[in-house]
């Protein structure tokens, strides 16, 4: 349905006089008269209202099919209708947890036929049913719901409609603003809008995405949906005072107070924030509404105490579904029997949604196995498929006998900026990336040459740029996330955790989110604690992550241009300890792909297999050559470059350990934050027959890297320890032959 025009809201622009605020309007409801709108899209307002209520009302009743929570939004469907009859279809929408009636109010608007009136049609198109279908069934967990049932209620997602939702309070704000910045970087009139419920405004990811767009101006409307209870608590029990708005003027940003049990005040106000936004930079609006129910469940607020009876009743008065209906007839826009066949239409939509999922009995009504998803399916779709079909050419890993030799410095500049120039819906984001000759380490620089306007230098907002990051990958763009160093993603951790390697299996395994997290490890460099750590192990234990580690300047070519193609998240780490360290590239140069799965045989031998990556290859390399020399031990060294369990060349290793019956993983991490645990664990049923002595692992020590140069030596990993395994590993072989 096509976006109506919509009476005229002044915003103001000027937060810098703190006292009275002057970047707050509030927008009268009473102003915005229903004969200033079309008719069909006053009767589409009815019928948003009403099936939502149906829909909710429904899964209330039949709350014993739906599988855990249900956040109903009865009371708040006038916020819902406002603000998908404003957006365009263009724009995206990211929701919270109470979620059905953004979802169902966006999905309808968007199904529905250009010039449809639901006041004069028969019934529904099919489209529109769909949408609701869809919906109710992805809440009650089936197969054919939005996200194939993997993400019920608290997770709705429609690509397609730009439409996804999280279960984490406010953390779809972060990735509302990467929808925004897709639009800013495309230039394609886009908006995206972010909805948060009122307890959401203490948290760090609001806070970090409004500030990010503002710094950038980005299309975002925030909306805050005030119910004016977080679960039990009260508004002002959470933020201390009651117009949320106020927050705005902290980030010199536009606002506006709707009352957001009146459709039309909010199709205004969301209509003039999306306006300000796309011309000029973010909005907030604070919706005032009213959740009949509790939480979640059936019963009123008011059967646990925290609420009044009288206070349920006084909001009552102002119910969307029976207020705004009776206010169209008392102005004569619709008549009395116009109303009921909108609301005929709607019982009508909800019917024919409630007869395709359940069936019915004597008993009542149940759903049948067929129409829940199989189990068959339930570990599918965490990842993607790997990489698209390669050029043999890009694949040769062989350099040329006179091919040039550049640094591993050189060829992570190299590599970024050539994936730039592939792909114009690539870009780069993180702290100082567009500065200092090409970010802390000088890895941007090729990147910026090539496109400066596409390497985004970011607030010190981790959570927040990591989510925009998100965001914008759902949007199908091609982001490049550089942490300063690996101890920061902690401060990112909700987006790296709880939504980028979960989105693609929870929205149904088909959402790409194609996104690539480089970070350098900065071990001997005096960083301290903070600064110092591996993370490989954090990620790989959270399934939706491929990691890559690469140990020379060729491998991270075919690394970094592997993660780009595979459409999934990747984290590739580098070293700074590598930076200066040369080699050739193959002949395929900066296009050169080393796919998942793909191991590299770094040194021969028949005595020890041997695992390391990274900067630890070399040394483990050079320690191999001298025992070769002094000891008479050949060790056989593999560098599996892909670390995450999808993406490890199981096969190399197994056959390794066949011919050698020993294992020994060398890694520059602590003993908690060691892959080489994981590793064991995922190969040693395929190894147990084959190995003559136990695996082991080397690592440093078990603390956290101090700054003292010699404690630092003392607890990174030492040369010492690796010589002794491998000797150790190889006379136990010899002594308990195959």
């Amino acid at each position: 349905m096509a976006v109506t025009d919509t009476p005229h809201v002044e915003l103001a622009t000027d937060a810098r006089r703190a006292v009275d605020y002057p970047n707050i309007r509030l927008v009268d409801g009473t102003a915005v008269q229903p004969a200033a709108l079309p008719r069909p899209t006053l009767a589409m307002m009815v019928l948003l209202i009403e099936t939502i209520r149906r829909v909710e009302r429904w899964l209330l009743d039949n709350a014993s099919l739906v599988p855990g929570p249900l956040h109903s939004s009865i009371g708040q469907e006038a916020v819902a209708a406002g603000t998908a009859l404003a957006m365009s279809p263009i724009d995206r929408l990211t929701s919270t947890h109470r979620a059905h009636h953004d979802v169902l109010a966006r999905l309808i608007v968007r199904a529905a036929p250009t010039g449809w009136d639901p006041a004069t049609a028969e019934r529904a198109p099919e489209e529109v049913v769909t949408a609701v279908r869809r919906t109710m069934a992805e809440v009650l967990g089936l197969a054919h719901g939005l996200c194939g049932g993997r993400g019920g209620s608290m997770h709705l997602a429609d690509p397609a409609a730009g439409v996804a939702t999280s279960a984490i309070v406010a953390g779809g704000v972060p990735a509302a603003a990467g929808g925004a910045l897709a639009s800013r970087l495309r230039g394609d009139g886009g908006a995206a809008v972010a909805v948060v419920g009122d307890g959401g405004l203490a948290i760090g990811a609001f806070h970090e995405s409004l500030a990010l767009a503002r710094a950038w101006r980005l299309p975002l409307v925030t909306l805050v949906q005030n119910n004016r209870y977080s679960v039990a608590t009260t508004l002002i029990e959470t933020a201390g005072f009651e117009e949320l708005a106020i927050r705005a003027a902290g980030y010199d940003m536009p606002a506006l107070i709707v009352d957001g049990m009146d459709p039309l005040a909010v199709m205004a106000a969301m209509a003039a924030a999306r306006a300000h936004a796309v011309g000029a930079g973010p909005v907030l609006v604070e919706a005032l509404t009213y959740r009949y129910f509790h939480q979640n469940g059936p019963l009123p607020g008011s059967a646990f105490k925290y609420r009044t009876r009288a206070e349920e009743e006084g909001w009552g008065a102002f119910d969307p579904a029976v207020a705004f209906p009776r206010r169209l007839v008392e102005t004569g826009v619709l008549t009395a029997s116009e109303v009921e066949h909108v609301q005929a239409v709607a019982a009508e939509v909800v019917a024919r949604c409630v007869d395709a999922l359940v069936e019915r009995t004597a008993d009542g009504v149940f759903i049948p196995d067929d129409r829940f998803p199989s189990p068959d399916t339930a570990e599918r779709g965490v990842l993607g498929s790997g990489l698209p079909a390669v050029p043999a050419d890009l694949l040769d890993a062989d350099p040329a006998p006179d091919a040039a030799q550049v640094t591993y410095g050189a060829a992570v500049s190299g590599v970024i900026a050539r994936c730039l120039e592939r792909d114009p819906e690539a870009f780069v984001l993180g702290e100082e990336v567009g500065h200092l000759g090409g970010g802390v380490a000088g890895l941007t620089k090729g990147a910026i040459a090539v496109a400066p306007e596409r390497v985004l230098s970011t607030p010190i907002c981790e959570n927040g740029f990591t989510g925009a990051a998100f965001g914008a990958a759902l949007a199908g763009m091609h982001p490049i996330v550089e942490f300063m160093y690996p101890d920061f993603t902690l401060e990112a951790a909700d987006q790296l955790f709880n939504h980028v390697p979960r989105a693609r299996y929870m929205y149904g395994g088909s959402q790409p989110v194609p996104i690539v997290v480089r970070t350098q490890i900065a071990r001997g460099r005096g960083y301290g604690p903070q600064h110092s750590c591996d993370p490989a192990a954090l990620f790989a234990l959270f399934p939706g992550w491929r990691i890559a580690a690469a140990a020379t300047p060729a491998d991270y070519v075919g690394l970094f241009n592997a993660a780009m193609l595979t459409r999934d998240p990747v984290l590739i780490i580098d070293d700074f300890r590598l930076m200066k360290r040369v080699g050739p590239l193959p002949p395929a140069g900066f296009d050169h792909v080393v796919p998942p799965g793909a191991a590299r045989l770094a040194r021969g031998g028949r005595d020890v297999t041997v695992l390391a990556w990274g900067e630890t290859l070399h040394r483990v390399l050079a320690i191999a050559d001298q025992l070769a020399a002094t000891e008479a031990i050949e060790a056989e060294v593999i560098d599996p470059r892909w670390l995450d369990r999808a993406s490890f060349d199981r096969a190399i290793v197994i056959e390794s350990v066949r011919r050698t019956g020993v294992l020994v993983i060398v890694e520059d991490a602590t003993r908690s934050h060691s892959m080489g645990a994981m590793i064991l664990d995922d190969l040693l049923s395929d190894l147990y027959g084959s190995l003559r002595t136990a695996p082991s692992r080397v690592t440093g020590a078990d603390v956290y890297t101090p700054v003292s140069r010699p404690l630092e030596a003392a607890v990174n990993l030492r040369d010492e320890p690796i010589v002794e395994a491998i000797v150790r590993a190889a006379r136990a072989a010899r002594t308990h032959p195959a």
